[in-house]
């Protein structure tokens, strides 16, 4: 399980990115990747669906296939 502080972090980390992707395209998907790495196999957050909404939204805007957490 990963620390409330950690976690505060990934949050903040995502909508840096998701302001960002007007500009990078691919900060979406790396800020998912970093925070799937992070929690691992078996420690993903409640809400966890957060940062795929973030990649069904930057999916559709930039690219033509379909990724998906347990993906990265």
């Amino acid at each position: 399980m990963i620390s409330n502080k950690k976690y505060a972090q990934q949050k903040a980390a995502l909508t840096r990115a998701i302001n960002k992707s007007a500009t990078d395209p691919m900060a979406v998907l790396n800020a998912c990747r970093k925070a799937v790495r992070e929690w691992g196999a078996d420690a993903w957050p409640d809400d966890w669906s957060r940062w795929q909404r973030a990649l069904d939204d930057n999916n559709a805007k930039y690219r033509a296939t379909y990724v998906r957490l347990e993906d990265l």
